[in-house]
């Protein structure tokens, strides 16, 4: 994704994410405040907060969660890591990426979705 202001505002257009059988609607962590709160001390139900940010490799925590999450991290609209995370622990990706996908871990094979094909729905 590029970083030019015509990219920005489709970025906030970004209403459901699809990846395989998966689809969420997001709540986009789109600004620092949202970015550095996440899903700490909240209950987002069945969606899915989406980050989006310049390629690099992110770290993330679980401080301060009710419940572990599952992560998917994206880099040029395809799956390139995943993890399951509990409450209280630290994640550092190995890959590069330029978006990441949180939401309450559920029942899904997250390493069958290795690859496959990211759709930003607006």
């Amino acid at each position: 994704m590029q970083n030019n202001s015509k990219s920005v505002k489709i970025r906030k257009k970004i209403k459901k994410v699809k990846i395989g059988e998966l689809e969420f609607d997001v709540i986009l962590a789109d600004n620092f405040i949202k970015r550095a709160i996440g899903l700490m001390m909240r209950d987002i139900g069945d969606r899915a907060m989406l980050f989006l940010y310049k390629k690099r490799k992110v770290s993330i925590h679980t401080f301060f969660m009710r419940y572990p999450i599952d992560v998917i991290f994206i880099d040029e609209n395809r799956v390139v890591e995943t993890t399951t995370l509990p409450p209280w622990r630290t994640y550092s990706c190995k890959r590069y990426s330029t978006a990441m996908l949180e939401f309450k871990s559920r029942d899904v094979d997250l390493e069958a979705l290795i690859g496959e094909e990211v759709k930003f729905i607006f």
